[in-house]
């Protein structure tokens, strides 16, 4: 289940979704690009995969992330 999709630019976007495989639900952060053959979006080896336990603790190290930005 796709959460949320940011362009990143025309052929390339960061999809987060939720996921469950072999009934174990995670969720993930991922690069997807456009394939050479057709406007097709498939997802890239960058990214990760995490426990949804651990959600909370990703979101807070982003936004301290945020806050840092005009830090060098």
């Amino acid at each position: 289940m796709t959460i949320t999709e940011l362009s990143v630019s025309d052929n390339t976007k960061i999809k987060i979704t939720k996921d469950t495989v072999n009934d174990k639900t995670f969720g993930q952060i991922r690069l997807w690009t456009k394939t050479k053959d057709n406007d097709d979006f498939i997802p890239t080896r960058k990214g990760i995969a995490f426990d949804l336990k651990l959600t909370g603790d990703i979101i807070q190290g982003l936004l301290t992330l945020e806050d840092m930005k005009g830090e060098a």
